[in-house]
Parts: structure tokens; C-alpha cells; sequence
């Protein structure tokens, strides 16, 4: 919960929804994060910092997160456990299972068993099959991680559902540029907007930026003018800022770290870009289609499910990010191409990913899985080991 990525804005939300609406909402969040940020929000949403929850594989923080988070769940007598993300889902839900929690739920928001090394791949496919017994339902972002997960037989007789990733669409359309786009772009007072390509996303090695401007730095020429922005912070910031150096392309290369209005961002580029493997479903990319900007990504599972490639973006078919490269920088530098996909963008049907919809959507997955039978029953004991009448309220 560090404020740089999709799942960390959608578990948010979430959460905040279901505090809205009545419920007692714990966030449980690790080392990593910025909890004083999401305190300062004023939701009623309870925020902790769990230290032994840490983002690497750890087999001593992993064991301690696992004591901590089961011991953090019995007592605050949770009645629901929702895990997001990959290594903490898997932590988590063993957890809630050790704490006896009645209704255990994971959040997939990306696969953590595809297109990494080998031992990485049976690590986690090994660990998924032992947590998927555990869960009573998988929310899935996209139907290609629910596709994943049913071809690699996980979860096969649990619930699972698909619930798009929720944001602000009607931001995105009409936004104007950022009041400070020339200082972005770094071009003078009197200059034209240069054709311009956006990467919003973590600033992490899983997301490929340093190849994307490799192969950026490979296809165009000094002074050219055209740009590459890339927006956010991470980890890989100073690495980052190092190659844009060795490569020298100072000129058309700009780092903007995080911005908090990316929906000005994508009014003022031409069209995004995307170059990692292994999402679920980028809402970055929705986001470009939302400012009716077109784009270009690599070929991630589900990814077609917004992007038509040739009519509203390009799903690029070679796995290498300099090659997403390539192709962006193509599509700019072909005029009739690029204001067909732009008008075929600004058509692109985005309603599913308004957080209405998810928040419909999120409320009819737990109802679903309080219904279960086997749920049901460990409700009932829990409410009567507790000696107290407790009521459900949805919104």
C-alpha cells in the first residue's frame, strides 16, 4: 500500500466502500507501505502496519507475517478475510485458515506463476494449490487471470468471479494538459507539443522501462521531436535516470516521478504504452482508452478483452519490451494509422471499469460467498461461540 500501483488503488477502494456501507474494515498492509497516508484520509477505514509482511520471499518474515496476521485476525473476530495480491494472499489466507476465519476470499490481481523463471513458476503454482483450498472465493480483474487459473486447475470447485478494477473513468475524459506541459516536455514558449508516448506504471524491474527506453533510444535520433514520458516512482527510479544518461536521450526522455493527476497526462500524450508480462489487467491502459488515447502492450493474458489490436492500440506479438518500443514509436510517426486508432479509442466502451460497477459487483461476490452452505455453518458457530446476534448490512 505505497500509492504507485493499481492493486493498491483498488484494495483502497474497496475497502472504503465496505466501511461506507456499515462494516468494520481492518486494512492490513506491509512494511512497505505508507500508512500515515492512508490515515490522514479521514475514512473509516482501520489502517495497520504489519512489519513482518515484507514484498520478497522470506521464509523467517514469511513464517512471522503468517503468526502475526493469524493472531491480528482472532482478535478482531474477523467474519471475512480478503487477500490481494501474490505472495500476501498466499500468507494471508493461511493465516485466516489457522485463525479459524469463517469466509476467507483472494483478490487476483495478477499471476504470480506466469512468464517468470521456472523455479519461481512451481514455487508459487505449488503454493496456490495448497492455498486454494483454503479460499471460498477467487475475484479475478480480467477473464484471462480466471482462464489461467481454471487451465492450471486451480480452485476448481471454489467461487469464482470476474470484477473489473474500478477507477475514476469521467476523469479521464476531457482533461486538459498539465498547466506545466512544456516544463514536462521541455520545449520553449512558442514551440508546438511534440508527438509524445506515455509508460505510467511502478517504476520496478517487472514493468520494463529500462528495455522499453533501450529500444526507444534505438529507433529514434537526437533531437527528434518526440518524447517519452514515463510517470511514477519505485524502486528503479535512479537506475533509471542512469541509463537515461548512458544512453543520452536526455533530450527526448523524461522521468516525472509520481503525479497525481495522470488523467492530464494522458490527455496531453498521444498515445501510452505498456511493456511488462505479468499483470492482470493494466489500468493504465484502460485509462488511455478512457482520455481516447490508443495504445501499445505487450501480449498479456486477457489483454484483448479492452484492446482490439490494429483498431483501438497495438498488442504487440514479439514478448521483448524494445519491440513495444518499436511499434509505439511507429504508430507516431504514421499519421493516417494513428488518428484512425485515436478515434477508434475514444470510442472504446470503458463502463465496466467505473468503480459503480465494482462496487456492484464486489457486494454480489460476498454475498455469494456468504451464502455458501460451509460458510454459512462456520458463521453460525462463530456467532454462537460469540454469544451475540450479528447483522449483515449491504449497501
Amino acid at each position: 500500500m505505497n500509492r504507485l500501483g493499481g492493486a493498491e488503488e483498488n484494495t483502497w477502494a474497496s475497502c472504503v466502500h465496505q466501511a461506507q456501507s456499515g462494516h468494520i474494515v481492518h486494512l492490513f498492509c506491509g512494511r512497505s507501505s505508507d500508512v500515515e497516508e492512508y490515515t490522514a484520509r479521514g475514512t473509516p477505514v482501520r489502517v495497520h502496519l504489519v512489519e513482518e509482511m515484507v514484498r520478497e520471499v522470506s521464509a523467517k518474515s514469511d513464517i512471522a507475517a503468517y503468526r502475526r496476521l493469524s493472531a491480528l485476525f482472532e482478535e478482531i473476530q474477523a467474519d471475512v478475510v480478503h487477500t490481494h495480491t501474490s505472495k500476501a494472499g498466499i500468507v494471508g489466507r493461511f493465516a485466516a485458515s489457522n485463525a479459524k476465519v469463517p469466509a476467507v476470499i483472494h483478490g487476483v490481481h495478477i499471476l504470480p506463476f506466469s512468464n517468470v523463471g521456472l523455479a519461481e513458476k512451481v514455487i508459487y503454482l505449488a503454493a496456490e494449490h495448497i492455498a486454494a483450498p483454503l479460499t471460498d472465493h477467487f475475484i479475478h480483474v480480467s477473464h484471462g487471470t480466471r482462464d489461467a487459473y481454471a487451465l492450471a486447475r486451480l480452485g476448481g470447485n471454489r467461487l469464482h468471479s470476474v470484477v473489473r478494477s474500478g477507477m475514476d473513468i469521467d476523469r479521464y475524459q476531457n482533461a486538459p494538459w498539465p498547466d506545466d506541459w512544456r516544463d514536462l516536455i521541455g520545449v520553449g514558449p512558442d514551440a508546438a507539443k511534440p508527438r509524445t508516448i506515455l509508460m505510467m506504471a511502478v517504476l520496478e524491474a517487472r514493468k520494463r522501462q529500462a528495455e522499453f527506453i533501450t529500444g526507444f533510444a534505438e529507433v529514434t535520433r537526437p533531437g527528434e521531436d518526440i518524447r517519452l514520458l514515463i510517470a511514477g516512482d519505485g524502486p528503479e527510479r535512479e537506475t533509471l535516470a542512469a541509463l537515461v544518461e548512458r544512453l543520452d536521450v536526455g533530450d527526448r526522455v523524461k522521468l516525472l516521478g509520481h503525479r497525481s493527476d495522470p488523467e492530464r497526462l494522458v490527455a496531453l500524450a498521444d498515445i501510452c504504452a505498456l511493456a511488462s508480462l505479468r499483470e492482470g489487467l493494466p489500468r493504465t491502459i484502460v485509462q488511455s482508452l478512457a482520455g481516447g488515447k490508443p495504445a501499445v502492450v505487450s501480449p498479456l493474458r486477457g489483454i484483448e478483452e479492452i484492446i482490439e489490436s490494429g483498431v483501438n492500440g497495438i498488442v504487440v506479438r514479439r514478448t521483448d519490451a524494445q519491440s513495444v518500443a518499436y511499434e509505439a514509436v511507429g504508430l507516431l510517426r504514421d499519421d493516417v494509422r494513428l488518428a484512425r486508432m485515436t478515434h477508434a479509442a475514444s470510442c472504446a466502451p470503458v463502463e465496466d471499469w467505473k468503480f459503480a460497477a465494482m462496487f456492484a459487483q464486489l457486494d454480489q461476490a460476498y454475498r455469494e460467498t456468504l451464502a455458501l452452505p460451509r460458510v454459512a455453518e462456520r458463521l453460525a458457530a462463530r456467532d454462537a461461540a460469540r454469544g451475540e446476534q450479528v447483522v449483515y448490512r449491504w449497501a
